[in-house]
């Protein structure tokens, strides 16, 4: 796995944001957190990052407008993380290159899809990726 990532990790639910951020800091990488699309936007504005990890259904705005904002300033790669696909599914197929992981998920199938995502080995290119889980 690509080490020292600069990750920003966007999710309403901070228990959640705090365990992503642990585990992936113990993997190398650094994690900003926040928890809404416009405090998203204002650490990117402040920074780069190599990677979003959004949640999809958030208060205040939802992942996929998120996903359309920092899209208009650079190509990011993003990993929606959501325990409602089938809510979105509809504006997901037309939001392109990024990967949907349903909640609840394994952080080790999370790893390898940032892998994937960091190394620029496809996984799919259908707007929704369905990585097979890690042997």
């Amino acid at each position: 796995m690509p080490k020292g990532a600069s990750v920003l990790i966007v999710d309403d639910d901070s228990e959640l944001t705090n365990v992503l951020a642990a585990y992936l800091t113990r993997a190398g990488h650094t994690c900003v957190k926040v928890h809404t699309g416009a405090q998203a936007l204002a650490e990117w504005q402040k920074r780069s990052f190599d990677l979003v990890i959004s949640d999809i259904n958030m208060p205040n705005g939802d992942g996929i407008d998120l996903a359309e904002s920092l899209r208009r300033s650079e190509a990011v790669p993003i990993i929606f993380i959501t325990g409602f696909k089938d809510d979105f599914a509809r504006r997901l197929s037309s939001t392109e290159n990024v990967t949907v992981l349903e909640k609840p998920f394994d952080m080790r199938l999370l790893l390898n899809i940032i892998d994937g995502v960091l190394t620029g080995v496809a996984i799919g290119d259908d707007g929704v990726r369905s990585p097979d889980p890690p042997a």
